[in-house]
C-alpha cells in the first residue's frame, strides 16, 4: 500500500511538473504568433524579444538594452481572457546615481599625557568622513496609463542605456472563479522589439 501512494505522489508530481512546463512552454513563443509586427519593413525583429508567463497583480519586467542610432518599436501582447482588456506597461530606465555619504569610523588613538608623551593607554575617537557611493534610480520614459493604455511605442534612440519593460496585469473581472487546485490568474505575455537604422534626415 505504501509503495502504491508512493507511487502515485510520484505520478502526481510529474504530471503538475509536466503542467507547468507545458503551460510555459506555450508562452515561450507568445510574441512571435500574436504580436503584431511593424507595416514598416525596415524593422527587424530584435533578439531580446521575450514571452513569459506573467501572474494578475504581479510586475514583471524584461530588461533590454536600447544602442545609440537606433529606431526601436516595442509592443505588447497578452492572454486578454485571463489577464484582462488591459495591461499597465512602462519604459524605465535605470541609472546609477552618485551622491556623497557621511560616515562615522572609530579609530584607537593613544592617550597623551601633558607633556604630549604617551600613557599606554588607547582611547575611542569617532571621525566623520564622506564617501561617494552610487545608487539606483529609475527614471520612467513612458507610461501607457498616460497614453489610453497603447500597447505598442516607438522611440529613436540617441544613446545606449539599459532599460527594464514594465508589465503590471489587471486581470479579467469576468473570468470563471477557479476550482480548487487549478490557477486562472497567469496567463502569457508576449513582449516583441523589432529596430532599425535611425534613417538621416535633414539635408
Amino acid at each position: 500500500m505504501k509503495h502504491t501512494l508512493r507511487s502515485l505522489v510520484a505520478i502526481a508530481t510529474i504530471i503538475l511538473g509536466g503542467s507547468a512546463a507545458l503551460a510555459q512552454y506555450k508562452c515561450a513563443d507568445y510574441h512571435k504568433f500574436n504580436a503584431s509586427p511593424s507595416p514598416d519593413k525596415r524593422f527587424s525583429m530584435n533578439g531580446q524579444s521575450k514571452s513569459a508567463m506573467v501572474q494578475v497583480g504581479q510586475e514583471t519586467e524584461l530588461n533590454i538594452i536600447v544602442y545609440r542610432a537606433q529606431d526601436y518599436r516595442i509592443s505588447v501582447c497578452h492572454d486578454e481572457k485571463i489577464l484582462g482588456e488591459d495591461l499597465a506597461i512602462r519604459l524605465v530606465e535605470k541609472v546609477r546615481v552618485p551622491y556623497e555619504e557621511v560616515v562615522d569610523e572609530t579609530v584607537m588613538e593613544p592617550v597623551l599625557d601633558d607633556q604630549g608623551n604617551p600613557t599606554g593607554r588607547t582611547q575611542e575617537v569617532t571621525t566623520k568622513s564622506t564617501r561617494r557611493v552610487y545608487r539606483e534610480e529609475e527614471k520612467v520614459l513612458w507610461d501607457n496609463t498616460a497614453n489610453d493604455m497603447a500597447t505598442e511605442i516607438e522611440f529613436s534612440c540617441t544613446a545606449t542605456k539599459r532599460i527594464a519593460v514594465e508589465v503590471i496585469a489587471r486581470g479579467n473581472s469576468e473570468a470563471k472563479p477557479k476550482k480548487s487546485g487549478e490557477t486562472n490568474d497567469i496567463g502569457c505575455v508576449g513582449i516583441l522589439i523589432e529596430h532599425m537604422p535611425t534613417p538621416a534626415l535633414g539635408f
